[in-house]
């Protein structure tokens, strides 16, 4: 089982013999610890690695923080199938064998728990925490609210092996699992996209607004799809792939195959959606005076953050949009690990406006840069010749 961090800066994972481990995106080795029983329910790490969480066999769920050190544990009545965090570490949830979704803060509180009336074999957290996505053995996939509500639920004709919202707030959701298709959701639980792939898919993973969605599939494919459900590329490993991970933006994906190897690819950059931002902040009127159009130029320090205006992301830093119409445009450049910035521009007719944010660290978090691009396998049979964790169907 393997995943990366929010801020793209690093990888964990989880093996068969009992390890955890967490690397750089550069895979260069920061820890490893011996968990004392299979991880079989995967791994999640929050922004800046600041926590660690897994989930084994016996049904134990352990938090560590970015050194290794175990803050705590808690142990269920059945298997930790599956764990997700939120990219700020304040919501954690867990996928158990007892039938039942919980909610937990990461100081350890139980927040809820949902009963699904089957296991729970896979997990997803938004990365706001805002919503958590659920999928059983009994092929039921359902999304709760911040206090364990349904917002909605639906049968497929499978267990649900995989299962991920997409960042940043769960504007869809990819299940598949065991049967012969994958699926996509809009956030009202209606289906998008219906896929075939040819091989039984274990884990699935979707980028920022569904701009690419992967799946690992049995047959040591993992395919990458657009929105539209049309196939943008493909990828291959020696063996079975337990698990992959696509990074926000979609730029890096981790993937985990049976052989003990873990590879780390770049992909094509992803032609982000305009979609609008959810927010209850009331957006100021755009002014469309009579007039030549204006130019808006954006760039930020670092690089490589989301830019918001009129609360719809048009593209990532350093980007210049096609002309606008003069008028006031609230603008919003967003990074992980970083303080939002925003401001609002009075474009004026024929005017260019060359925009730098100076992006401000949330947390004193280094951030690794941004991996080269091309096929980049960065570790083979790392932990002792570990073979990483296949998700079972059984509770």
């Amino acid at each position: 089982m393997t995943v990366t961090s929010p801020d793209v800066g690093y990888v964990a994972g989880g093996t068969y013999n009992r390890k955890v481990f967490l690397l750089t995106i550069e895979g260069e080795h920061l820890w490893t610890v011996d968990t004392g029983s299979p991880v079989w329910g995967g791994v999640a790490v929050s922004r800046g690695a600041e926590y660690v969480v897994a989930g084994t066999d016996i049904g134990d769920l352990l938090v560590y923080n970015n050194e290794g050190t175990l803050l705590w544990s808690k142990r269920f009545r059945g298997k930790v199938n599956d764990v997700d965090i939120s990219a700020d570490g304040s919501v954690i949830a867990v996928a158990c064998g007892d039938a039942k979704v919980y909610r937990y803060t990461n100081l350890g509180s139980e927040v809820w728990a949902h009963n699904m009336n089957s296991a729970v074999l896979s997990v997803s957290v938004t990365e706001d925490g805002r919503l958590i996505g659920a999928g059983t053995k009994e092929f039921l996939i359902t999304v709760l609210d911040p206090e364990g509500q349904k917002v909605w639920s639906y049968k497929i004709n499978g267990q649900v092996f995989g299962l991920d919202l997409s960042p940043p707030d769960g504007t869809y959701l990819i299940a598949g699992g065991n049967d012969a298709y994958t699926y996509v959701f809009d956030d009202e639980g209606k289906i998008v996209a219906q896929l075939q792939p040819a091989s039984r898919v274990n884990d699935v993973s979707a980028a920022l607004q569904g701009v690419y969605f992967a799946l690992g599939r049995g047959d040591g494919i993992t395919t990458i799809y657009g929105t539209d459900g049309i196939m943008v590329t493909e990828v291959s490993a020696s063996a079975s792939i337990n698990s992959v991970s696509l990074s926000p933006l979609g730029g890096a994906l981790a993937v985990a195959s049976s052989d003990g190897k873990l590879y780390l690819y770049s992909l094509p950059t992803p032609a982000v959606p305009v979609t609008p931002v959810k927010t209850p902040a009331p957006t100021p009127p755009i002014v469309d005076p009579p007039g030549a159009d204006g130019i808006l130029s954006f760039s930020s320090a670092p690089s490589g953050a989301t830019v918001y205006v009129n609360n719809a992301v048009v593209g990532i830093t350093p980007v210049t949009l096609p002309p606008l119409k003069a008028g006031q445009y609230p603008v919003l450049i967003r990074l992980d690990g970083y303080n939002d910035w925003t401001t609002t521009i009075n474009l004026l007719p024929g005017d260019t406006v060359n925009v730098v944010a100076q992006m401000t660290a949330a947390t004193p978090v280094s951030t690794p840069p941004v991996p080269p691009a091309g096929f980049l396998p960065v570790l083979a049979g790392l932990i002792l010749g570990a073979v990483l964790v296949l998700r079972r169907s059984d509770d």
